[in-house]
This record gives structure tokens, sequence and C-alpha cells, in this order.
């Protein structure tokens, strides 16, 4: 059986909770991560090389440099966002996202309170 091999995808918030549902594959404005990119991921996770840092947004560890990864607005959407003039658009996915998944975790009897105040 040959796997199915899902296409490229493109950079936006809501990207780290990549889902093929509503991505905005047609939006120019997004970057599309190739091949090669990831490749370059995968290698910097194995090697131990890349670099980290609290993300602001969702307070979880995002990756700020790659090696071979020579665009730094593909490991940080909020940088492409900006640069484009669209903050507020991001603000905007970025609540969106937190409520979502808030509301998704208090879905879990018992759940720590804690975990739920991270978000």
């Amino acid at each position: 059986m040959i796997p199915r091999v899902r296409p490229a995808s493109r950079i936006t918030p809501d990207s780290r909770f990549d889902t093929p549902q509503g991505r905005p594959e047609a939006d120019q404005r997004s970057k599309k991560i190739g091949i090669a990119d990831s490749s370059a991921i995968v290698k910097g996770i194995v090697e131990g090389t890349i670099g980290w840092e609290q993300d602001p947004d969702f307070g979880y560890l995002v990756a700020t440099s790659v090696p071979g990864v020579d665009d730094p607005e593909l490991l940080r959407p909020r940088d492409l966002y900006s640069r484009q003039g669209r903050r507020d658009e991001y603000r905007s996915l970025v609540e969106r996202l937190r409520s979502e998944r808030r509301e998704f975790l208090a879905t879990f009897p018992g759940l720590d309170p804690e975990v739920l105040g991270a978000i």
C-alpha cells in the first residue's frame, strides 16, 4: 500500500495545530513549507541544532532558528503577519485558537485546572 502524502503546509497561526479543515491554502500571503525546509527541520530535531524560545502567544517553546531554513517567517508566523500589516488579524486568530482549545479541554472531567489555565 502506498502511503498518502499530504501537500506542503502553509504557515498561518493555525499551522501550529495543523488540520485539513479551513486551512487557507489559496491565501497568497501565506508561505509554503517545502520539502527542503521540512527535511532541514527533521535533521535539526535529530541533531539537536534547533534554537528555541517561548512563544508569547501560546507559552510553549517554538523554533526560532533551524540550520537550512533560511526564512525566519516560516518558523514565526507572528513575524509574517506583522510585516504584512496584519497584526489585528493575527491577534484575532490567536484568540480564536486559544478559546477553541479551552473549550475542548473543558470537556475532560477531572483535568487539572492548571492545564486549562495555561492556555
